[in-house]
């Protein structure tokens, strides 16, 4: 009972104007301005540059010195566009890099879902196989383009010579070409992107005023009347996390339903699991905000944490869409909580996004690290508090 009358106090700041304002309008604007200012990178032209693909040519010799004079033919075909053949067997396309692979299988799709290369293409016997990596769009779409037109040229080749009849049964059985995406194929727009990027920004400056929650008791001189009331430390410290999730999780709320409803963001069929990756990363920020205010006091802890929020949002995709390219930003980007809280999302409106931990989609992965994050704060926290006379 203590616990709720707590929290019931903590909600009552919902009526404070300048919390209704940041915490409604500063979204709702953002999303507006965001997601018509930079729809043309969801919708328009993509620059591109060298594509890089992994190949394997097995089976018949006739097949693989098909693939290979396909390849010097077309190169020949470019008018002066340079292709090369090393020692890794590499060769370039019309702005294509095919590199054989000098791996197993497993390794080269591996290799192609961390973003090393766009795809892997097998060539065999029995067609092409290719696995691209659709999280890299445009340059994907090329190469499925080039490898179709190999198909059909390869057939083209079979028709022609005596054996008409078998090539002709070949090529009424199909497996000719055979695509395996990686990735779910339905994408956001900019107006469904940035909905769900800046409702995970908002939520993270939550931890500015969780690293006041208790703060602020000192502050009114309300703190030693807490001490002295018939309520024990763990109760009020549960109050004020139990009375901040509600109220947060209410203003959550009504930003998704505002953003739903009046620019048609799309937060897919599973609301239960929206709202729970939402309400971990809630707890994640009201977390972050306690501990760093115990641990390194309340005026240094507000630098950090305002510094760790823009840290976030650069690297977690909060003002442009994260691609993975295998370089070095694309790796620091799997240290932010936004990102990995923003693929949780988007892994449960548009299909299941796989998350860097092993055999999990990103919205477990999401709530996982959330929670995992919050119990390490609060353990801090609560270590802190008790070796404290007061608050």
């Amino acid at each position: 009972m203590n616990v709720w009358r707590i929290a019931m106090k903590e909600l009552m700041t919902s009526r404070d104007p300048a919390m209704l304002i940041f915490m409604l309008a500063t979204p709702v604007l953002l999303i507006l301005i965001l997601g018509s200012v930079l729809s043309g990178n969801f919708n328009g032209k993509e620059a591109v540059g060298t594509v890089r693909v992994l190949y394997s040519a097995s089976g018949d010799e006739a097949a693989k010195e098909h693939w290979e004079s396909w390849i010097g033919r077309s190169i020949d075909e470019t008018g002066g566009l340079e292709g090369t053949e090393r020692g890794d067997r590499e060769i370039i396309v019309k702005g294509i890099a095919f590199d054989e692979a000098k791996m197993a299988e497993q390794a080269a799709i591996d290799e192609v879902k961390n973003g090393g290369y766009i795809g892997y293409a097998t060539i065999g016997d029995e067609g092409i196989r290719y696995y691209g990596n659709d999280r890299i769009g445009a340059e994907n779409a090329i190469v499925q383009g080039l490898l179709s037109a190999y198909a059909d040229h390869r057939k083209l080749s079979l028709v022609l010579p005596e054996a008409v009849g078998a090539a002709e049964g070949a090529a009424s059985s199909g497996g000719h070409f055979e695509t395996r995406m990686l990735q779910a194929p339905p994408k956001p727009n900019a107006i469904d992107y940035y909905s769900v990027a800046v409702t995970t920004m908002i939520i993270m400056y939550i931890s500015m005023t969780a690293g006041l929650l208790i703060e602020n008791e000192r502050v009114r001189h309300t703190a030693n009347r807490l001490l002295v009331a018939p309520v024990t430390k763990a109760e009020i410290f549960a109050g004020k996390i139990t009375g901040s999730l509600l109220l947060h999780l209410f203003f959550v709320i009504l930003i998704v339903l505002l953003s739903k409803y009046m620019y048609g963001a799309d937060w897919g069929d599973n609301p239960v699991m929206v709202l729970l990756v939402l309400a971990s990363q809630i707890v994640f920020a009201i977390s972050l905000g306690i501990g760093s205010s115990y641990m390194l006091g309340s005026k240094a802890s507000g630098a950090v944490i305002m510094t760790i929020i823009q840290l976030a949002a650069l690297f977690g995709g909060s003002y442009f869409q994260n691609v993975d390219n295998g370089d070095f930003f694309s790796k620091l980007t799997r240290f932010s909580p936004l990102d990995w809280t923003n693929d949780g999302l988007l892994s449960v409106i548009y299909g299941g996004v796989e998350s860097p931990i092993g055999g999990m989609t990103a919205e477990y992965a999401a709530i996982l690290l959330n929670m995992g994050f919050s119990v390490l704060f609060l353990a801090a926290a609560i270590g802190i508090m008790r070796r404290k006379e007061g608050l």
